[in-house]
């Protein structure tokens, strides 16, 4: 038989717009916040670790690094002009 796990109430603040532009995006996906939450505890108690990578970079700034584990596929220049005619190009 099994039986009925006892609910918990979380309350949390923050932004209101921050709240706003997270329920939009989660709507979007056809979930609701609540959702989106209970989502991200459960993976957080399943893995043992937050279900994402936190980091106070910028996206632009993380691309960058992620690129340079793959150096070789980008091309190298000897001079800022020579970058600058093969970005014209």
């Amino acid at each position: 038989m099994q039986t009925k796990r006892q609910e918990a109430r979380l309350n949390i603040r923050l932004d209101a717009e921050l709240k706003q532009e997270a329920t939009d995006i989660a709507n979007d996906m056809g979930i609701d916040l609540t959702t989106v939450i209970k989502m991200t505890l459960t993976q957080m108690v399943k893995d043992h670790r937050l279900p994402f990578t936190p980091t106070s970079l910028p996206i632009e700034t993380i691309q960058a690094l992620k690129e340079l584990d793959h150096a070789e596929n980008y091309p190298t220049y000897a001079t800022v002009d020579e970058m600058k005619k093969a970005i014209d190009a």
